[in-house]
């Protein structure tokens, strides 16, 4: 198993990432909302020292000062 884990700022696109690669909601985490995206980066690099091998998930979205971030955890 791989844990993935990544940042959005948009939920739908997530949802579809989660549809296209099968995984159930028992199998993930979602955390947040964080104000900043450095914020929500902080998070991330904490979650990968703790969990130590995992793959970063880059969703590519265009950025905006004013929607929050979430963070997303789950295995494949």
């Amino acid at each position: 198993m791989t844990v993935m884990i990544g940042i959005h700022q948009q939920q739908e696109k997530v949802d579809k990432l989660y549809d296209n690669l099968g995984v159930r909601a028992a199998s993930l985490a979602a955390v947040g909302p964080f104000p900043t995206k450095d914020d929500a980066l902080d998070w991330q690099q904490t979650m990968r020292q703790k969990i130590g091998d995992c793959q970063v998930i880059e969703m590519g979205n265009p950025e905006d000062t004013i929607t929050p971030w979430y963070g997303f955890l789950f295995e494949q």
